[in-house]
């Protein structure tokens, strides 16, 4: 991909221009590490921990075994800030507040050392059992930093958690770095201000930049304040910022879906999203019942908003009201979903669809992409956010079955996920009215039986009309249609379910090429 070559180009450039890349002790994963996760996505959380961030970390955590963490900050965002502790009050208008504060609904600055490590430290052996890959509580509690937490936006001086974004930017490692914002990017944009600051007087300055600009990829839940506006997009135009709050059709308050309080999701799917699917399946064991659902008990400590749980408070709070335990929130599902390996994703590619959705490019200066939020059903119709709320049954699974491997000690009382591949290969070429063949290899190494099903994904694919699809199992013939013009194209997904009781479901697609 153009994002890949331009990033070894640049890193390259980086290391002959520079001698200030950052010691391998600068990053906790270290230059071993590394190469043992040199085939995953490297990826930050920053986040603001209120209460659907919590639930997010919950189900991001049980999928670092497919991802190189290297960081998780504590950051502010409009909604969370800690204030300086002198008691200097801020204001900023159209908030939650209206008088100047000292601090704003922050939950606390040890919250992830305090209650989630302890908590994956009790489920970590299980972890393990099925898959070494999960990294050790110790590994995890090394990540942790504080970032720029004093105000919303403040990003004026240095904090341990800007310096590691800073650190790992500056680096040799030639993957992408994957910088999730879950609340403001203000710690972000403050690693970024503290290398301009650092190299902008200097003649490395232009190569620099340009390695750090095709490095840093943010994946942004919402601008959850204004140092994108005011600075990222100013000062590091040729940055890749994907912008994904369409994703809270799918994965946000649920309270306030349609303004119903309705639990959202297909009409077929949206079992998964009930109180009583939730309670049995996730919300159990010393690992799930830190997850936050509608009128669970629980609270986040400093936020005065979040009456979520309570059964008193609740009803008369901004969210309207649900049964007890129907999905609440976690609006942060849709910034690190395109980074699991589900077979669809391609982080450098956001038009590529997946549990994550597919984006639009809004702007090539600054390199700004959206989510897009409407897909068409299968009768023709666009549904908002179809392009994440399509995969949530299918994530809804996978999580349940992680969730039950923190409670089996043995690898065979587990599910795991089948593996599904087209062996005709990623693109096939055909003329107009020409018949394609496909086939496909599944296999499942629990040794269940996994279903394959092939559909067009209309939306990736340039023909706009519907094509005929035959399927023999694992096999399947697609009719190209003689109205298809020469360079358009049609997408063909190939999807694999096991037999377990959770399903889990894996992908691999080809794209049709008219010729």
């Amino acid at each position: 991909m153009r994002i890949h070559r331009a990033l070894t180009i640049a890193v390259a450039g980086i290391a002959a221009a520079t001698t200030m890349a950052a010691p391998a002790s600068a990053s906790p994963a270290g230059r071993s590490d590394a190469g043992h996760s040199a085939g995953k996505p490297r990826t930050v959380v920053t986040t603001d921990m209120e209460s659907d961030d919590i639930a997010s970390l919950i189900r991001y955590m049980l999928y670092t075994n497919e991802l190189d963490t290297q960081g998780i900050i504590y950051s502010s965002s409009k909604f969370h800030w800690a204030g300086d502790g002198r008691g200097t009050e801020f204001f900023l208008p159209n908030r939650e507040y209206t008088t100047p504060q000292t601090s704003w609904r922050w939950t606390g600055s040890t919250t992830i050392e305090d209650t989630i490590i302890p908590a994956y430290a009790k489920v970590y052996p299980n972890l393990r059992k099925h898959d070494p890959a999960y990294p050790s509580p110790a590994r995890v509690k090394s990540l942790v930093r504080l970032g720029n937490i004093a105000f919303e936006g403040e990003m004026a001086a240095d904090t341990p958690g800007s310096n590691l974004i800073r650190d790992l930017l500056l680096d040799h490692d030639r993957r992408p770095l994957y910088l999730q914002a879950w609340g403001g990017t203000s710690t972000i944009a403050r690693a970024l201000k503290s290398i301009e600051e650092r190299y902008s007087s200097s003649p490395r300055w232009a190569g620099v930049k340009a390695a750090v600009s095709a490095k840093a990829v943010i994946l942004a839940s919402g601008f959850q304040d204004e140092t994108y506006a005011n600075y990222i997009s100013k000062a590091w135009p040729a940055l890749r910022v994907e912008e994904l709050s369409a994703g809270y059709a799918t994965w946000g308050f649920n309270c306030n879906n349609n303004g119903q309080g309705n639990v959202r999701g297909l009409p077929a799917d949206r079992v998964y999203f009930t109180g009583a699917w939730i309670r049995r399946n996730i919300q159990i064991g010393p690992w799930g019942s830190l997850y936050r659902s509608w009128l669970d008990g629980q609270t986040t400590p400093g936020d005065p908003l979040d009456v979520f749980g309570d059964p008193v408070k609740a009803p008369g709070g901004w969210c309207k009201p649900m049964a007890p335990y129907d999905f609440l929130s976690e609006g942060d599902n849709v910034v690190f979903n395109q980074l699991l390996r589900t077979g669809l994703q391609n982080p450098a590619d956001p038009a590529i669809g997946g549990w994550g959705g597919r984006a639009y490019q809004v702007s090539a200066s600054p390199d700004l992409w959206r989510l897009v939020p409407a897909e068409k059903d299968v009768t023709g119709v666009d549904v908002p956010n179809l392009t994440t709320l399509r995969w949530a049954a299918a994530a809804q699974n996978d999580f349940a079955a992680r969730i039950q491997w923190t409670l089996t000690p043995r690898r065979s009382q587990g599910n795991h996920p089948p593996s599904v591949r087209i062996v005709t290969g990623d693109t096939v070429r055909a003329r107009p009215g020409a018949t394609v063949s496909l086939a496909a290899k599944l296999s499942d190494p629990d040794g269940k039986r996994v279903t394959p099903a092939w559909w067009q994904y209309r939306e990736e694919g340039t023909y706009p009309g519907l094509v005929t699809i035959t399927s023999r199992g694992s096999s399947a013939t697609v009719k190209v249609p003689s109205d298809a013009q020469p360079g358009q194209t049609i997408s063909v997904i190939l999807q694999g379910t096991d037999s377990g009781t959770f399903p889990l479901t894996r992908y691999d697609r080809v794209t049709i090429r008219v010729i």
